[in-house]
């Protein structure tokens, strides 16, 4: 319970918020508050001496709050959770700001990137902003770190040598940061503390801000008789999770005012950066942001502001480990991240988008195909209960005896710390070589799969089977329903849910750029060769991140079919080549989509450049096919390809000369100078041949757009 003083305080505070201009008596506090009129005068004249209010010359004599306090919090506005979790430091650093005579020095303990050093900064924006130190008063910061082990040579640089003056009378008229005081050596922290001592009285010193490590006992209990104000900031797992979140959104948003672009990710990619332990607390958090977006910004710096979207696997493994912790604070995080959705931060702030991926228990499954003349994959179930996947895989050996299928059955209590490393030994265990399909009932599990599966390298597919929590729900129905036929149909609506057909998806490829992948979506809707599939385009030479994109679709699709210039070979995707689809009968198409099955035809390529006449709007078409088919005839002569090689290359060159020529964009390609390096002598060649289209067009082929007709003549994978 506050006493009399604070609450007199509290109350002029109100008052001044209200009446900024006009004071208040003591009278009339004192009838507001039922005081002793004494009293309240005793508590005005302690809070006039401590310089929190000031009376008026007038009479009666008013009181309002100083201009120093007349937004108490001000500067520490800037800290996340200066009302929170960091009340009391706010409470300690103003204290010590505003105590008389220039204020108390100050002791910052924390642990390593819990934010000693933003404080000490935000202290002295503060002690500005109050009229405490001046505005040109400097601030002057050293991390003992850099310190050497000559202690003379340290005293002399902290406290002058006679000649040269040190720190502290760089710093007189302002505020000395000593960051880290735990590397000093014991010699330098007494004669440190020594000077404070001689000059206390006098005030011959800059005001003091000292950081420690909390770890650091044998210092913080040498400094504490000199240092009265101590300020203990709390670590990232003592501030709740709502703080957490905003010291992310901030990151973020700092990052995409950095980039120029909107920066987004997915709920379950926020979730783990919600949990993932700290090892450098804020300073982690911040490095890991950091990280992914400089990631992203190199995957996609061609794109001209476009969205830079954030993958878990721009990442550290640390942070994907952060679904472990799930189930602890699994409210309170459903509660600042809603699962589904789409983060999208910019300047400005934070929008959440409805996500277009269904959930993933909502995804189809395809039986896999079970293979005896070589190591095949083999089959896990993964459920929570005891006996529930021992029992399954039990009764299905029993009927196959296949040998392939195995279970894990999970405590419901256990740790998920412990689940993950059960998990992860028995994928070690079973693994044949060929891949493991796990079946799983909570998504917590689904997370975990996949993180074991980056860990090792094992080829691991996971499908979500929730019958526990299907059961749990038709048990509550039944506690309530007034007829089996209620419970039934809940029964027969979620398991609906559960194998309804999923939506199709045609996925066309490009690894050097977005051209031939958006032209072959171009001809297949124009053709209306896929009504009922939706087709993206993907430009990806990373096959890892092509990899996880496509497990992503996945989640909540059938992916039909890759069509490309070359086939990936990727998760068992049929592929057909850009140079079938051209040669096969528009009627055709849908069948060829279908059945990915079709007699060899030589390419129409008159058709193929009439289609990409109608999107190529820089160039004359006609000029562009006699170039680009004598260019093509040309390489062939030194370089046979395959047809769908050559298909590939004309589309990705005249969708090259299109941009180049009309916008004056080239492609990055990150590996272009180990390609150029390496195949030198087809670089020199290519230079040749594309010599008179460069002239035709009014443009010049870059480096990397060389490096990328490369890749594709040479079929390079990355």
């Amino acid at each position: 319970m506050k006493g009399n003083r604070e609450q007199i305080y509290e109350f002029v505070k109100l008052h001044s918020s209200v009446n900024a201009n006009h004071g208040i008596s003591t009278n009339e506090i004192a009838e507001a508050l039922g005081m002793q009129r004494t009293n309240v005068s005793t508590a005005l004249g302690e809070l006039l001496r401590e310089g929190r209010v000031k009376k008026s010359s007038s009479r009666p004599v008013l009181y309002s709050l100083t201009e120093a306090f007349a937004d108490e919090e001000g500067a520490f506005r800037e800290l996340v959770g200066y009302d929170g979790s960091l009340k009391y430091a706010v409470q300690f650093a103003r204290a010590a700001l505003l105590y008389p005579h220039r204020g108390l020095n100050v002791l910052l303990i924390g642990r390593e990137g819990s934010g000693r050093k933003y404080m000490a900064e935000v202290m002295h924006k503060a002690a500005v902003q109050q009229g405490l130190v001046a505005e040109q008063a400097p601030f002057v910061m050293c991390d003992c770190m850099d310190f050497g082990a000559d202690d003379a040579a340290t005293i002399a640089e902290l406290l002058g040598d006679g000649v040269q003056g040190g720190m502290l009378a760089e710093a007189a008229t302002g505020i000395l940061f000593l960051h880290k005081v735990q590397f000093l050596s014991v010699n330098v922290r007494r004669k440190l503390l020594r000077c404070f001592v001689e000059a206390e009285d006098a005030r011959e010193l800059p005001m003091i801000f000292l950081s420690c490590d909390d770890k650091a006992l044998d210092v913080i209990s040498m400094l504490e008789d000199h240092v009265l104000a101590e300020i203990r900031l709390p670590s990232l797992t003592e501030r709740p999770l709502p703080e957490r979140r905003k010291l992310l959104e901030h990151f973020l948003v700092a990052e995409a005012c950095r980039t120029k672009r909107t920066i987004t990710l997915e709920s379950e990619v926020l979730t783990c950066l919600m949990l993932f332990p700290c090892e450098k607390e804020i300073l982690t958090l911040k490095t890991q942001i950091r990280k992914a977006c400089m990631n992203a910004y190199l995957r996609d710096y061609m794109d001209h502001g476009g969205e830079l979207h954030l993958y878990i696997s721009d990442f550290d493994p640390s942070v994907r480990k952060g679904f472990l912790n799930y189930r602890a604070d699994k409210e309170a995080v459903d509660a600042l991240v809603k699962p589904q959705m789409r983060y999208s931060y910019q300047e400005g702030g934070v929008t959440v988008l409805v996500s277009e991926m269904p959930p993933a228990e909502e995804t189809q499954v395809s039986e896999p195909q079970i293979r005896t003349d070589e190591p095949s994959p083999v089959l896990l179930f993964v459920f929570y209960g005891q006996g529930v996947a021992r029992a399954l895989a039990d009764t299905i050996e029993e009927q196959l005896h296949r040998g392939n299928v195995y279970a894990v059955d999970i405590p419901y209590e256990q740790k998920d710390e412990q689940t993950y490393e059960l998990l992860r030994q028995k994928l070690l265990a079973i693994d044949r070589g060929a891949g493991v399909l796990a079946v799983y009932d909570q998504k917590v599990l689904q997370q975990m799969l996949y993180t074991i599966s980056c860990e090792t390298g094992i080829q691991l597919r996971a499908v979500a089977l929730p019958v526990t929590r299907f059961g749990m729900e038709w048990s509550k129905g039944a506690a309530i329903a007034d007829g089996v036929d209620r419970v039934y149909r809940m029964a027969a609506e979620s398991l609906g849910a559960l194998w309804h057909s999923p939506k199709k998806v045609i996925v066309t490829l490009c690894t050097t750029s977005e051209g031939v992948a958006l032209q072959m979506k171009q001809y297949l809707i124009q053709h209306k060769a896929c009504t009922d599939a939706e087709v993206i385009a993907l430009s990806l030479s990373d096959r890892n991140l092509l990899r996880e994109k496509l497990l992503e679709l996945m989640q909540g699709a059938v992916i039909l079919c890759i069509i490309g210039t070359y086939d990936p070979d990727i998760l068992a995707i049929p592929f057909l080549s850009a140079a079938d689809v051209l040669a096969a009968p528009v009627e055709h198409l849908p069948e060829l989509l279908r059945t990915q099955r079709m007699e060899k035809a030589e390419v129409d390529f008159d058709e193929m450049f009439r289609c990409l006449g109608d999107h190529l709007e820089y160039v004359d078409i006609g000029r562009l096919k006699e170039a680009l088919m004598e260019l093509a005839e040309q390489i062939e002569g030194k370089y046979p390809m395959s047809l769908d090689t050559k298909t590939g290359l004309v589309m990705h060159i005249a969708c090259a000369v299109n941009r180049i020529a009309g916008r004056g964009v080239s492609i990055e390609n990150p590996h272009r100078e180990e390609i150029v390096q390496k195949y030198h002598g087809v670089y020199r060649d290519l230079r040749k041949y594309v010599a008179p289209v460069e002239r035709k067009f009014h443009m010049i082929f870059s480096d990397d757009e060389m490096a990328n007709i490369i890749s594709i003549l040479m079929q390079i994978q990355e």
